[in-house]
């Protein structure tokens, strides 16, 4: 854990000793989930509340309602299982896309660096997370209208839904100081684990982060797309 802390923090000195290192990405990749763990279980109010919300504005009957609402409490801690072995999955992918756009760059990195560049990187992301769900937690359950309304640490707070749509709101609030201090830190390490130039390495990351931005912004546009032919929005 505290290799997480020096990586945020002395990222030069850190991710130079981590090059000519041959530690395993392993430990620190389970340290990474517990938090994403930890995060998942703070949010299950949250969670709760958002599916109230969106039951509402369903077409159901109070029992239907009752019903789903029942059913998702129970199977609560089953569904965090699911979201971890995701969240794994989903690390180990960022790893690969990472790797193939440094390969594509005519650059040299092994997938073993860049999942552990990943994995030291997204720490300041998880971290982001954790702030998110205590600020929620702080303002109240009662502040949160819709499913977006969750997200209250980027730049979407600067705007609203109706001024800019789901989707815009949703990429704004990815941008927000933990993904820009991800976006830094990568690009250090990338720059200190292959020796390329700064500017490089900058534009690499910076359309890493759009490529991985885009997975949840288009899950956003789909499911919008969806309700709103339902009916529901």
């Amino acid at each position: 854990m505290n290799t997480f802390f020096l990586a945020l923090f002395q990222p030069i000195k850190t991710f130079g000793e981590l090059k000519t290192s041959d530690k395993s990405s392993a430990m620190s990749l389970i340290a990474l989930l517990f938090l994403m763990l930890l995060n998942l279980i703070l949010m299950i109010p949250v969670t709760e509340k958002v599916l109230q919300i969106t039951l509402s504005s369903m077409p159901l009957n109070p029992n239907q309602t009752s019903m789903t609402i029942e059913i998702a409490h129970k199977m609560r801690y089953l569904q965090i299982v699911g979201v971890i072995i995701m969240y794994f999955v989903m690390i180990l992918f960022y790893a690969l896309v990472f790797y193939l756009s440094v390969y594509i760059a005519k650059d040299r990195l092994s997938y073993k660096k860049a999942l552990q560049l990943i994995v030291y990187s997204y720490f300041i992301v998880v971290i982001g997370d954790l702030a998110n769900t205590a600020l929620l937690h702080l303002r109240g359950l009662d502040a949160i209208t819709n499913m977006h309304d969750i997200y209250i640490t980027g730049f979407n707070m600067l705007t609203s839904i109706e001024q800019i749509g789901a989707t815009g709101y949703v990429f704004l609030s990815c941008i927000n100081p933990f993904q820009l201090w991800f976006v830094v830190l990568l690009s250090i390490g990338l720059r200190i684990f292959t020796d390329m130039k700064p500017v490089k390495a900058i534009i690499i990351c910076v359309m890493f982060w759009l490529i991985t931005t885009l997975f949840p912004v288009l899950s956003v546009y789909f499911s919008e797309s969806t309700f709103a032919k339902a009916g529901v929005m």
